[in-house]
């Protein structure tokens, strides 16, 4: 069988188009922009726009291709690099290696998956959605991506491997909490009796 043929320059192309469009997940206009790029490299590539689902001001985007259940391609588009990063860390390709903010975690991995996805006889059965926060633990997208993956009969998530490439079966999770620890004001000089230490409650 005839393997697909990857247009690596034009992948390249892409991945630094994004690269150059900063995306800091706090950054909601940013973040916006950032995918309007990805809107537009997507549908290059696919044959189609993608949905636009802003949920708490924040813009996720998602190509469905036919109906459940189907393999779900994950990704996102914003990253933890402030604003100004480009101006120390530039794109470039050098000995083979691709630098640039957001390069390795996710952008790449969002090009390779548009190129993967155009070089198929069809992408009947493929849904790519892609989210814009992320690296803040996906407090507005969460509730899409346990959706679509209820549907899926495969989610593959597109971030790189490190060190040989070995393809990742698993990832660890997080939690984010709000403690709130209440003491009572006293001057810890003059009258240290009348407080109650909230830092030694919260240890406790």
């Amino acid at each position: 069988m005839r393997q697909p043929q990857i247009d690596l320059h034009r992948l390249l192309t892409d991945v630094r188009e994004l690269v150059e469009t900063e995306s800091p997940s706090t950054d909601l206009d940013a973040v916006a922009r950032s995918a309007e790029v990805v809107a537009r490299l997507g549908a290059a590539h696919l044959g189609a726009p993608p949905e636009r689902l802003v949920v708490d001001g924040v813009t996720h985007l998602r190509w469905r291709f036919g109906s459940a259940p189907h393999v779900l391609l994950l990704g996102h588009h914003d990253t933890v690099w402030p604003h100004g990063t480009l101006d120390r860390i530039r794109y470039a390709v050098t000995d083979g290696v691709l630098r640039g903010p957001g390069c390795f975690d996710m952008l790449a991995g969002l090009v390779m998956a548009f190129h993967a996805v155009a070089a198929l006889s069809s992408p009947e059965g493929i849904c790519l959605l892609v989210t814009g926060d992320e690296e803040l633990g996906s407090p507005s997208s969460r509730a899409l991506i346990e959706a679509e993956a209820r549907e899926a009969s495969a989610v593959l998530v597109l971030e790189a491997s490190v060190g040989d490439g070995a393809l990742k079966t698993a990832r660890k999770g997080t939690s984010m909490y709000e403690v709130e620890v209440v003491g009572r004001a006293a001057h810890a000089g003059l009258e240290p009796d009348k407080g109650i230490n909230a830092t030694v409650e919260l240890a406790h």
